[in-house]
Order: structure tokens, then sequence, then C-alpha cells
């Protein structure tokens, strides 16, 4: 049977599977369509080329496994302006490509904004180490040059006297801070742990977090 035939009944009997049929029977001159947007980036940031980026086709669907990069000059480890060019073919070899710019940009120390403290462990009298943990991760935009670290205050008396200070580790956010040793951690103590960035001869402070050295578990300000 002829295709013009199986049109003439699929027009008799089903209008919407004619308009199929006449369609899948033209020649697929049809490239894919590339979503991908421009990035911004900082120095120091991980980046994957192919996070938000898809595909689709118009006969061959969700084409986003096709995808190829062709070429990528990004290097986040030095501020600058670079490119990503991607490529997809579809099963009747109409292929589509589109490049999008990559930005890097230095950490900007002047507007940057400490993190927070969010969490400590309870602290028992006599306790010689103060874990806790940040909202620092793998994504947050830090400085070059930057270094963070937890500070942990003794607050009895309403004056800040440092007990200890460690490197935050970005990865994790934790931090795990050794009490100086003339210290002695006791019932009812008021200890504060904020985060302090140090950028060359410069320094900001996050909010303290605040909590009480106590016997029974954990007890927060």
């Amino acid at each position: 049977m002829s295709s013009d035939r199986v049109l003439d009944i699929n027009l008799l009997g089903n209008p919407a599977a004619a308009q199929t049929t006449l369609a899948t029977g033209l020649p697929d001159s049809v490239k894919p369509v590339i979503d991908a947007q421009d990035v911004t980036l900082y120095v120091g940031d991980e980046y994957d080329t192919k996070q938000g980026v898809t595909a689709t086709d118009d006969r061959d669907g969700d084409v986003t496994n096709l995808i190829q990069v062709t070429a990528n000059d990004v290097d986040t480890s030095q501020a600058g302006t670079y490119h990503v060019t991607y490529s997809v073919k579809d099963t009747a070899g109409n292929t589509a490509t589109k490049t999008i710019t990559v930005t890097v940009l230095e950490g900007d120390w002047t507007n940057y904004q400490v993190g927070n403290v969010t969490d400590i462990k309870p602290i028992v009298p006599g306790v010689i180490t103060i874990e806790g943990q940040t909202d620092y991760d793998l994504y947050s935009q830090i400085p070059e040059g930057t270094k963070i670290y937890a500070e942990a205050v003794r607050t009895n008396d309403g004056f800040n006297r440092s007990i200890g200070r460690a490197e935050i580790k970005y990865g994790t956010g934790t931090f795990s801070i050794t009490v100086f040793k003339n210290v002695n951690l006791v019932e009812g103590d008021k200890i504060g742990v904020y985060l302090s960035a140090i950028n060359g001869f410069e320094e900001k402070r996050g909010p303290i977090f605040t909590t009480v050295v106590s016997a029974n578990g954990p007890v927060s300000e």
C-alpha cells in the first residue's frame, strides 16, 4: 500500500494520525535545540560543563545524553572570560552547536560577608575540644587568599576572651577547636564561637553563636 493510500485512510478515520503520518513521512531537516546559559564563577570554584545543559529534538525528543563538549578553555584558577562549545546530533544526522561564555571573577573582599556558625556540639565541664558546624560548603564563594577560622571565646563577665582557634574545613564546613591548656571550662561558663575571615592584613568577623557549658547536655542561648 502506498504512503498516499495510508494517508487517505488516516484522514478518513483519524485526523491526528494523519498529521503524524505526514510529518514522519517527510525528510527530517530540523536541528536539535541546545539549552545552555552563560555562567559566572569565582576563582577556585568547581565547574561541571554539562550541569544544567539540555537538548531536545522535534522527533527524537530528549537528546541531552548525546551532547558533546567540543571546545572548553575554562580555567577557574584565574579570573578571565572563557568559552564552552556544545554539539549534539539527532538520528537523522542534523547537528546543532552552541557556545556559551563563562566568566571567572576574583572573589570580592570588599563586599564579602563572613558565614555563620550553625551548630556547636554539647560542651561539658573539663572538655578540651569544641566542635561544630558552619554554613561553608563546596559552593561557598570565598575571596582568593582568604582563610576562615572558628574562634572560641569565654564571655562570663561580658568580655570576649579567646580560649582557642582553628581553621575550618571548606568542604564540610566543620571545625574542631583545641582549648588552650591554661583554660578549664566549668559548669555555667558562657562560650561563644564566631567565624573570622582573614585576607592579608584585613579581618572580618561573623555573628557569634553562644552556648553554655553543662554536664546535662546541650544548652544554647
